[in-house]
């Protein structure tokens, strides 16, 4: 077994990694009593206090980091304020003279604690314990459907929805980005800063469809879900587990006809998570059965998870860290619009509510709430993930079937938009980190400032006609992306 450690390593989580300048600014790790050395220039000075990490606010803005309440030699203009929760008031400040400017926190570690989750430390939300999960899935075999849903509201009304993250949308690691650019620009002196867009020949925002597979029934079911978004010009991915006998007929035809098959784990329980040992047991068995269907992708049962263990998963990419989700057993959000790595993993956070969630356990009865949220992550020029499941009492329903195919019609409007299957998006964000020059599909993008951070605004470049079908240009880009999954299967 190989493990990889530090995946929580800050320096991993930089805003630099994540926006991708052209020409970044360089970003500095400061604490006091620490040599900075007489490096010159223009720079961002992060500024760690000892301890541990706590609530760093800023009006409705709420950060998890080690504060620094004592920044040697700190001078010059307001840049931005925050303040803790015993009423200690911290600046950001620009210093004229040196072009340097100072962040009362680290930017990267704040980063890392979003992606991380780790603010679940600190955070008074309710969620059922080990035990309580454990004994859940023991007897839910046993239990009618009727039962688990009506189980399932209780606990809903029970969790609520929390203070933090936000539900449906939670902008934190959006205002972080733009603080860092921000700052980026006053200390280079410049009123913009060129980055690497985020999505491929201009395009504004990129959507994913996405299916867990619960039953053999699901992946009958599943062809016709197909059908529906291949009339509507849709490709998606469908996750199927190993607990049921899977149809090699059916994923032979899906996969001629574009879609992708990913792997939804080995059992529908928390097992894979439930402990190290159990972790690497489970691993290569999932190994192969990925290996087996041909799966790039995967999404844990129930989304659970354990985010230091991820960089190990046999896979190119997963899908199941919320970007902000109060009512999944593991309740949580990593508060991202966008892929972010863990080690060589790639991360594609599912951004809308799930259809169980949306039509099952809250009773919504339209699309409106997938709709908005889906404008509002186009705003942040993020991706719009959909998840769903083709499964009796899911999408397998006519009437929650017609829902979601209205929410395809919605989407199917929308000019520059890059509808793309999740393993061409995680290629895609591999391909924009480790390109050397920008040019072909990938365009650049500007940053513009404001009077403050969050008035800075991200411009795309002008965007290029793209057909459902991946350009030929793309698909040769993409196709040099190496295939790497985890230290036990690279491509």
């Amino acid at each position: 077994m190989v493990h990889i450690a530090n995946t929580l390593d800050n320096s991993a989580y930089s805003p630099e990694r994540l926006l991708a300048p052209v020409a970044p600014v360089p970003l500095l790790e400061r604490a006091p009593g620490r040599d900075a050395g007489t490096r010159r220039g223009p720079a961002i000075e992060c500024w760690t206090g000892s301890g541990s990490p706590t609530w760093i606010l800023s009006g409705d803005w709420r950060l998890f980091a080690r504060p620094c309440t004592v920044i040697e030699d700190r001078r010059g203009d307001v840049v931005a304020s925050f303040r803790l929760a015993d009423g200690t008031v911290l600046y950001a400040t620009w210093d004229e003279e040196t072009s340097r400017v100072s962040i009362p926190f680290s930017l990267g570690e704040a980063l890392a604690n979003y992606l991380g989750e780790r603010w679940r430390e600190t955070s008074p939300g309710k969620r059922l314990s080990e035990q309580q999960l454990n004994f859940f899935y023991r007897v839910k075999r046993f239990v009618p459907r009727r039962v688990q849903i009506a189980a399932r509201r209780v606990l809903v009304r029970w969790q609520h929805s929390p203070l933090f993250p936000a539900w449906p949308a939670d902008e934190s690691i959006a205002r972080l980005l733009r603080l860092y650019a921000h700052c980026a620009m006053i200390a280079s002196r410049r009123h913009v800063l060129h980055f690497r867009w985020f999505w491929p020949f201009g395009q504004r925002a990129a959507l994913i469809l996405t299916h867990d597979v619960e039953t053999a029934e699901g992946l009958r079911l599943a062809v016709e879900v197909a059908d529906l978004e291949e009339e509507l010009g849709f490709r998606s991915s469908f996750n199927v587990g190993s607990w049921y006998g899977l149809d090699d007929g059916i994923l032979r035809e899906l996969r001629s006809r574009g879609f992708e098959i990913g792997s939804h784990g080995l059992q529908h329980d928390r097992s894979l998570f439930a402990s190290r040992a159990a972790f690497e047991t489970q691993l290569p068995l999932l190994a192969d059965a990925m290996d087996t269907i041909h799966a790039e992708g995967f999404r844990s049962p129930s989304t659970f998870r354990v985010f230091e263990w991820f960089a190990e998963l046999p896979a190119a990419y997963d899908c199941s860290v919320p970007h902000s989700d109060p009512y999944e057993p593991q309740p949580g959000g990593c508060c991202s619009f966008w892929p972010f790595f863990i080690g060589p993993l790639i991360e594609l956070p599912y951004t809308l509510p799930q259809d169980h969630t949306l039509f099952t356990l809250l009773k919504h009865r339209a699309v409106d709430f997938w709709l908005q949220q889906a404008a509002t992550i186009e705003r942040n020029h993020g991706l719009i993930q959909c998840v769903t499941h083709p499964d009796p009492g899911y999408l397998g329903e006519q009437a929650n079937r017609m829902l979601y195919a209205e929410f395809l019609e919605g989407m199917a409007t929308r000019p520059h938009l890059w509808r793309a299957l999740p393993r061409d998006v995680a290629r895609w964000w591999r391909f924009r980190q480790e390109a050397r020059d920008v040019g072909g599909p990938l365009a650049t993008g500007v940053a513009r400032t404001g009077a403050t951070p969050d008035e800075v605004v991200f411009e795309a470049p002008p965007a290029e006609p793209m057909l459902q079908e991946l350009t030929e240009d793309l698909a040769r880009s993409l196709e040099r992306v190496p295939r790497l999954t985890s230290p036990g299967r690279r491509q």
